[in-house]
């Protein structure tokens, strides 16, 4: 009897030790790039023309994740070519998302063009299917004629239809 005592003792202790809820596991979701580059250049070609260059000095490629992406840091540039003009926008830092065929730059954004446009804002989303440049932040757009200052931009690549927010500066508008 006192046998059966001690095991019904040693069974209460061992069972009442028992936590029953279910432990928690600490899941990271580390993104391992597929490669790594430094001071790169790569070239996109459509039909054996020359679209793009872009450079930088460092580019991650996460092609191998569900969102199949590409970041660019330090010194970003993508030169785009076309019949009428080439553009060049730089940035501190870029990302790409190759499935969704868009851009987003961060970090001294600047785009010029060979007509002489330029402009500036800190951080600018490109959709290149579309060719459509957009942006919630401050920005500052000059040409040959206009300085327009204003807090939205929602323009095409050629900044021939370009909608802003509130706006400050000089802009000339010519009737027809």
């Amino acid at each position: 009897m006192k046998n059966k005592f001690y095991i019904s003792l040693l069974f209460l202790i061992f069972f009442s030790s028992c936590s029953t809820e279910t432990p928690e596991i600490a899941t990271q979701n580390i993104k391992i790039p597929v490669s790594i580059a430094k001071n790169f250049t790569m070239t996109y070609t459509d039909s054996t023309l020359v679209k793009s260059f872009v450079s930088g000095e460092t580019h991650y490629d996460y092609t191998n994740d569900k969102l199949n992406f590409s970041e660019f840091f330090d010194n970003v540039e993508l030169i785009m070519y076309d019949e009428k003009k080439t553009s060049i926008i730089s940035s501190d830092y870029a990302i790409v998302y190759n499935s969704f065929k868009f851009m987003k730059f961060k970090g001294n954004v600047k785009i010029t063009t060979t007509e002489g446009e330029l402009l500036t804002t800190e951080q600018l989303y490109y959709d290149t299917e579309n060719e459509w440049l957009f942006t919630e932040d401050n920005f500052e757009y000059t040409d040959k004629t206009n300085k327009i200052i204003a807090n939205r931009l929602d323009s095409n690549r050629d900044f021939t239809d370009l909608i802003t927010g509130n706006l400050t500066g000089s802009i000339n508008i010519i009737e027809q």
